[in-house]
């Protein structure tokens, strides 16, 4: 087991708090920020533009720091998670997640190795390790591959250093159910390079719901970052990244756990600026990522009479070129080529270590796409976007995979695009949009493994919204309506293939605002209401998620800060019971449920501030709609019910 003794995971956290006080108290006195016009605690980050939302990975929020990409996403307006355990949950946008969902670790794709999607992408992805999340909901961009529901984008910032410099970031995170994180990333360079470190340590034991009861959750996961960069002028970088993790899960909704979750990733990038007045920028990078992955169900729990052992991995490999030209003075054109490739293999029994990996498929994508930005006018603007890819999926199965014999090869050409249109009002600070898309994809691995001859999957949609921008209020309302030709629906409710195509429709809305009140108060708000139906069976789409809102009162003065944040979820009783998707289907209704949290906290010193939290303040058991709803050792007999009232304390410095 990768579990370090308590006593040394506090010892650690004793001497991460004396070193962020030190390096605090040694860097360059300054005057606090602020706190009235900065956001000390993210509590549901609100969108740039009803399209698009930025948010800074390491800021302090409700609820508990994120340990993995998944519980991140979650705190954003329109995401669902599946919960399985503790951690790696299948994050979701407004009702879309698995391979309809594009996520991407500082322009790298990471799929897992688990048939059951134990790993998804974002289980792989500790957030504090990246500077700042984007992400682009709907199909309103065709620069980062097929993704109808949106990207998210984990990024890291490249320095751009003019002296020797030194900076760093450090957390430490406690919490109840001996919770224990613990990040540290430090770059040092000068303007002819830089060498950037990043460690992180996130530990959880089994938790328990509102009543007590203890759920089958206990994780520990760690990753490490070694970024090389070269800046042999202002102009050129050539940057090199390794990257290592591993981790281990418990999961009460199934028989089995995570033992193994071993990745390993390579990315060389080079980017050369200002190579003509018409050619602004020209960017390659190549990436290989590897997972070795293993399941069983005899090291985090009680070993049953036959035990068992499940071995994957899975190897992602690409490369991406793309070039940003300056056609006119309002005329700007980002175009490129990308390429995916990632092979699956497997063995299994508990001897596994001692046989050959046999191949279970592989797939291909070599995609091309143009996005313009024009502006019409002062205050208007047009984007354009045209993505076309070449896909191929092959079963190596000697046994066959989903249906097909060793050998078979499917091919597929997609076609993907956009068109938006944006105005912003002269005399109010108020901006229109209005876009239609359509993306267009091919079954992944997941769903090829229950049948492999599937159509592809088209999302045209239409997507429209508002924001206001004015000295006391902000706010953003986006509503979108789609229609799915082919959509690929999983379906285990009884003895027909266990995936197939069908048409579909999607319409929902979202919103969010944050009005000043007073100098020191705040109100915040937000809304996300999707709803789906299967035309095809004239029943509502499987794992759409109910409507949520929350509202926010936050307090800030000098250096004090705190604030409490009310979440209500409604019912959801449309269903269509046995069907969903590769991570989650739908198994009965749910009722609704509210949420409070609270926290309140203070900047120290320079750069450093002290955040204590309760989540679930309350103590409610509940359990969100969007899992896999089989929970079979802990607080339920159907769903994986939510942690039990949580607190937690958070120390982050920068230096």
């Amino acid at each position: 087991m990768l579990h370090r003794p308590l006593f040394l995971r506090r010892s650690l956290a004793v001497a991460v708090s004396l070193l962020t006080w030190q390096v605090a108290m040694a860097a360059d006195e300054a005057p606090l920020a602020s706190p009235a016009t900065s956001t000390l605690v993210i509590t549901a980050p609100a969108m740039n533009d009803p399209y698009t939302v930025s948010t800074d990975a390491r800021q302090p929020r409700l609820p508990l720091p994120a340990q993995d990409g998944g519980a991140f996403l979650k705190s954003i307006p329109g995401f669902a998670v599946s919960r399985k355990g503790g951690t790696s949950g299948d994050p979701e946008l407004r009702g879309l997640g698995g391979s309809r969902l594009a996520i991407q670790a500082d322009g790298t794709s990471i799929l897992g190795g688990c048939g059951g999607r134990m790993d998804p992408p974002t289980a792989y992805i500790f957030p504090q390790a990246y500077d700042r999340v984007e992400i682009i909901k709907g199909p309103q961009s065709v620069r980062y591959g097929v993704a109808p529901a949106g990207v998210v984008r984990f990024e890291r910032d490249k320095p751009v250093l003019t002296e020797s410099t030194v900076d760093g970031f450090a957390s430490t995170t406690l919490g109840s159910h001996d919770r224990f994180d613990l990040v540290g990333d430090m770059t040092a360079g000068n303007q002819d390079g830089y060498v950037r470190l990043i460690g992180t340590l996130s530990d959880q034991d089994d938790y328990q719901d509102g009543d007590g009861n203890e759920v089958h959750s206990q994780y520990h996961r760690w990753s490490g970052t070694a970024i090389v960069g070269w800046t042999p002028d202002s102009d050129t970088r050539i940057e090199l990244a390794y990257d290592r993790s591993d981790a281990e899960a418990a999961y009460d909704d199934r028989g089995m756990d995570g033992t193994e979750f071993d990745r390993t990733g390579y990315t060389l990038s080079v980017t050369r600026q200002n190579l003509a007045p018409w050619l602004t920028e020209v960017e390659a990078t190549a990436y290989y990522n590897y997972v070795d992955h293993v399941m069983d169900n005899f090291r985090l729990r009680e070993a049953p009479m036959m035990a068992m052992a499940s071995n994957p991995d899975r190897r992602t490999q690409g490369a991406r070129l793309e070039a940003e030209l300056l056609l006119g003075e309002a005329t700007f054109l980002s175009t490129g080529l990308d390429y995916t490739e990632n092979r699956h293999r497997w063995r299994g029994t508990t001897s596994w270590r001692e046989q050959p990996r046999s191949g279970r498929a592989e797939f291909t994508d070599m995609g091309a796409f143009a996005e313009l930005e024009h502006e019409l006018g002062a205050r208007s603007w047009l984007t354009l976007g045209l993505r076309v890819d070449r896909t191929e999926a092959e079963a190596l199965n000697p046994a066959g995979f989903g249906g097909a014999e060793r050998g078979e090869t499917e091919r597929s050409t997609l076609w993907s695009g956009f068109a938006r249109y944006e105005y912003a009002l002269d005399e109010q600070p108020l901006s229109l949009f209005a876009g239609l898309g359509r993306a267009e994809r091919a079954g992944d691995f997941w769903e090829r493994n229950r049948v492999f001859d599937l159509g592809t999957e088209s999302l045209a949609q239409l997507d429209s919204g508002a924001s206001w921008r004015g000295e006391r209020l902000s706010a953003n309302l986006s509503l979108f309506y789609g229609w799915y030709d082919d959509y690929i629906l999983v379906d285990e409710s009884g003895s027909g293939p266990r995936a197939r195509n069908i048409d579909a429709k999607t319409y929902g809305a979202e919103a969010d605002m944050a009005v000043n009140l007073t100098d020191s108060w705040s109100l915040s708000a937000s809304l996300a209401w999707v709803r789906s139906d299967n035309d095809t069976d004239d029943l509502p789409l499987a794992q759409t998620p109910p409507l949520e809102a929350t509202l926010g009162l936050d307090y800030a003065q000098n250096a004090y800060f705190g604030g409490v944040l009310w979440r209500g979820v409604m019912r959801q009783d449309r269903i269509a019971e046995g069907q969903g998707t590769i991570y989650s289907l739908d198994t009965d209704e749910t009722p609704g449920f509210a949420t409070v949290s609270a926290y309140g906290g203070r900047e120290l010193f320079h750069n450093t501030r002290l955040t204590l939290g309760v989540d679930n303040l309350f103590g409610r058991t509940y359990a969100e709609h969007i899992q896999r709803g089989s929970a079979d050792l802990g607080a339920s007999d159907a769903r994986v019910n939510e942690p039990g009232r949580t607190l937690w304390a958070n120390l982050t410095t920068r230096f």
